[in-house]
């Protein structure tokens, strides 16, 4: 039997947009697009495009005014208006139907509803078996034997299937009476009133003795008290509600069943569509379409011989290095992949062993070479013995550098964004997670022909944007040299010292397990202390602890709930404990455990291209977070000491840079006086606030979180939270302050309509962030895009002249020929080792390097200090 599959695009659009828990969270793309219902609509297409079937329709609503508005002046009257969210992915929607080969249509003044009704029939009539989705209970009186509607449970892909039995079962009537059940009990959504008083309960009764409104009509007399006044008094209206609710199934469509065949996906458009959109998990599930990927044919050479090296070599080269996983420091370089004006060249990595002009090639300075990634192919380089130098354009960096907010690591993802498409995945080719294997070699190497090509190819149109914005000088004099330093101190790494590891590792098992017994004991019982759900039950009802707040699962335990109540039971304070323990042991001791490597170092990757402020971001492990805010957290830094028991670690840390930068972007008169002066910045701003010159430490600290809170737009109630005070209080503060530094006020607010007609913020390099929501019509998106205006520049100034200075440091070791290296970066602060002898020489050397890394209205200060470890540094 042939198949037809109807689907009720309206209903179904809105159940993909609000599927989510809470809206108000949405973000954008880094085009200013919503795509959440666009990616659930899209899998649920996919589900069904899986399926077996012949012929399928999409059925959208034409507009707002319908014929049922003529029979009803206010049908759907009281509706919430579309959010703006939702109504811009409406297009793409379409959009996305059309490359998926499925027919959508619509047609004025009737439903998706009445399309569908009709369709139905008409498909019915041609012998077909009918199946709806939708979300809209209305369809159900379409059932019959060969038209089942299936409406979504949860999600889009969890459905209920009802045939005339199932339905049956559900409501205790039959199909044809449904029209009726629903004239009875009106329906809210679409402001049809109904029979007043009349429920689902009452119309099923009425219905199975009168079998309908008109059998209810007229039997009026029959009827007792209330209900016989409300069906005398509405005779009329229920008649008209029948009416309304009724499907047509005879609307005047032009469309045949042939229009609505099965057609071909359009996979060429449909990756453009959701690589445009930067969806790419639907990218990956195309497969599922398409098992197998397109296959690109470009010609290349194999090298394979020392002898034959000259003839792939020369200036002006692309080069890709394909390594086996993603961790650099754990792979293996798989093929070199080379392109250039002689052509196209895999070359194997063995022959840098046996090719002392492959291995002067690499290392030449001069000859200038394309890359994507330098840091990685540096690394893999590095490990091998070799070096890479006279790199002058990263691929990778460049889109970083054009627009943060839109750079994967993923290769494809990068050059999609540049409209170039002629590529796989990484996960395609290689697999994914568990199932991930090095392909056969002809696949790998045709993938790395592809990606070398793409690099050459799209390399001058990187080049020309990145000099029409200004931000050429980005890329060459920051980022691409401070990939070689990166590079660098993660191939040095750090050393952990096993011994203090283990010794750590048994103490926090002994705490852990003491206060886990307390816990224990003060709650009278014993549980899962890990699991919100048993924690909730325990404080709040077998305790008796009063719940601010409650989720979908139960009551909220996070942070802040256990906060609110830690002063009325003693158990609490050991709950949090016991969460701060288990969290630095899980983290800084079994899982920093992991990444230590057979030198007994860690070697952190440091991810230049991932923030939106240009900061850097360390994982595997990451190092950048380890707590220093506790005892307990700072002993963690304990573990890691010098490679060589005669060197110790000297540490430099910039001193309210954030601050400084801001004095100098707002011209802070007040500000640059006081930094310049040497004053306790802190304690001046306290005086201004305050109105006295004898500061107690508690104002102090106060006036500090005003200073810090200004810089990330911070509230009234923010602020009263950090320190707590009143809403009022912290308000005045904010206030007083903004009339001691008006320069800062009036930045701000420059900055943000700088933002609202750009559409961006940039830093003291022209490093620029997109800030789409600034212009939102969401309340929430646009206060969140103010903020995050407000700081950005800020931050991401501090970013740039550290990285200024690292770059500045590191030419300085190498000139100096210095053992010392530079080893962490921690935000503001850089880490060396230093090698015995060298101590002065380093310190005047980092310290002048970073407090001259950048000409600025008030002058940088560094904090630094040595130590055997670096817990002794801080």
């Amino acid at each position: 039997m042939k198949r037809m599959i109807l689907i009720d695009g309206n209903s179904l659009m809105y159940r993909a947009y609000f599927g989510i828990a809470d809206t108000s969270t949405l973000k954008p793309n880094s085009k200013g697009v919503f795509t959440n219902a666009i990616m659930s609509f899209a899998r649920m297409m996919n589900h069904i495009l899986q399926e077996q079937f012949d012929n399928i329709l999409v059925a959208f609503d034409a507009g707002k005014h319908t014929f049922r508005h003529d029979i009803m002046t206010d049908y759907k009257a009281g509706r919430a208006h579309m959010p703006e969210e939702m109504r811009m992915q409406i297009a793409h929607i379409k959009n996305l139907l059309d490359l998926l080969g499925v027919k959508r249509y619509e047609v004025a003044l009737y439903e998706a509803d009445d399309i569908i009704g009709t369709m139905a029939k008409k498909a019915e009539g041609e012998g077909y078996h009918v199946d709806i989705y939708s979300s809209d209970k209305d369809l159900l009186q379409l059932i019959t034997d060969n038209t089942t509607v299936h409406l979504t449970k949860k999600g889009l892909t969890d459905l209920e299937d009802y045939t005339p039995s199932h339905f049956e079962e559900v409501y205790g009537i039959k199909v044809p009476q449904f029209i009726d059940l629903k004239a009875l009990m009106g329906d809210k959504s679409d402001n049809i009133s109904g029979v007043p008083g009349i429920g689902i309960k009452k119309a099923v009764k009425y219905l199975c003795e009168y079998k309908s409104v008109e059998g209810i009509l007229e039997n009026i007399l029959s009827l007792k008290g209330k209900d016989k006044e409300n069906f005398e008094a509405s005779k009329e209206l229920a008649l008209t509600c029948k009416k309304m609710v009724t499907i047509l199934r005879d609307a005047p469509i032009e469309i045949s069943l042939d229009e609505t065949k099965k057609k071909e996906v359009n996979f060429d458009k449909l990756r453009e569509f959701y690589e445009y959109l930067e969806l790419p998990s639907l990218l990956r599930e195309l497969n599922k379409l398409k098992p197998q990927a397109e296959v690109y044919n470009m010609s290349y050479r194999v090298i394979d011989n020392p002898i034959d090296i000259s003839d792939a070599l020369d200036d002006n080269s692309s080069l890709i290095f394909e390594s086996s996983e993603y961790n650099y420091h754990r792979a293996n370089l798989l093929y070199i992949g080379l392109k250039n004006k002689k052509g196209n060249f895999i070359i194997l990595p063995d022959l840098l062993y046996q090719s002392i002009d492959l291995q002067l090639f690499m290392a030449d300075k001069e000859n200038h070479k394309s890359i994507y990634d330098y840091k990685r192919a540096y690394v893999l380089l590095k490990k091998m013995g070799f070096e890479l130098n006279g790199v002058d354009f990263d691929m990778l960096l460049g889109a970083y550098v054009l627009n943060p907010s839109i750079t994967k690591n993923e290769f494809k993802m990068v050059a999609s964004s540049f409209n170039y498409y002629k590529l796989r995945f990484d996960e395609e080719v290689y697999g994914k997670g568990v199932k991930r294997s090095i392909p056969e070699p002809s696949l790998l190497m045709e993938h790395v022909i592809s990606k070398v090509e793409c690099l050459y190819l799209i390399k001058n149109q990187i080049i020309s944007s990145l000099k029409e914005n200004d931000q050429y000088d980005l890329l060459t004099q920051i980022e691409i040299p401070l990939s070689r330093v990166l590079g660098k101190m993660e191939f040095e790494g750090i050393k952990v010292d096993l011994n203090e590891l283990n010794i750590q590792k048994k103490d926090l098992e002994e705490r852990i397990n003491f206060i886990e017994s307390e816990i224990f004991r003060l709650a009278g019982e014993t549980f899962n202390i890990s699991s919100p759900k048993q924690l909730g039950v325990v404080l709040f009802e077998h305790l008796g602890l009063p719940s601010s707040k409650k989720t979908k699962t139960g009551y909220s335990t996070d942070q802040y709930a256990l906060e609110e109540v830690k002063h009325l039971h003693p158990v609490v304070e050991y709950i949090l404990n016991y969460r701060m323990l288990t969290k630095l042991y899980q983290t800084y001791i079994i899982g920093l455990n992991e990444q230590i490597f057979a030198d007994e170092k860690c070697h952190t990757i440091y991810e230049q291209a991932l923030t939106q402020t240009g900061r850097l971001s360390s994982i595997e492990p990451n190092l950048q977070n380890i707590p220093i805010r506790t005892e307990q957290g700072r002993l963690i830094r304990k573990m890691f000491i010098p490679s060589n028991k005669n060197n110790c670690f000297f540490s430099a840390d910039y001193s309210q840079i954030e601050l400084r930068v801001l004095a100098h972007l707002a011209n802070v008169k007040k500000l640059i006086e006081a930094f310049n002066a040497n004053l306790d910045i802190h304690s001046q701003t306290a005086r201004e606030i305050f109105g006295h010159d004898d500061i107690s430490p508690e104002e102090r600290r106060k006036a500090k979180a005003v200073n810090f809170g200004i810089i990330y737009g911070i509230s009234a109630y923010g602020l009263a939270t950090d320190i707590g005070i009143s809403n009022s209080m912290a308000s005045d503060y904010i206030k007083r302050y903004y009339e001691i530094y008006p320069e800062i006020k009036e930045y701000m607010e420059n900055t943000i309509e700088f933002c609202k007609e750009n559409g961006y913020v940039k830093t003291i390099k022209n490093r620029k962030r997109f800030i789409p929501d600034i212009n939102s019509k969401v309340y929430n998106l646009r206060e969140f895009a103010k903020r995050t205006a407000m700081n950005a520049p800020i931050q991401g100034s501090a970013a740039d002249i550290l990285k200024i200075a690292m770059i500045n440091i590191d030419s300085k070791l190498e000139s100096l020929h210095l053992k010392s290296k530079m080893i962490l970066q921690i935000h503001d602060e850089l880490l060396f080792e230093v090698w015995q002898g060298e101590e002065q020489k380093l310190e005047e050397l980092v310290k002048n390097e970073m407090e001259n890394a950048i000409k600025l209205k008030v002058k940088l200060s560094v904090s630094h200090d040595f130590g055997s470890n670096w817990y002794e540094v801080k």
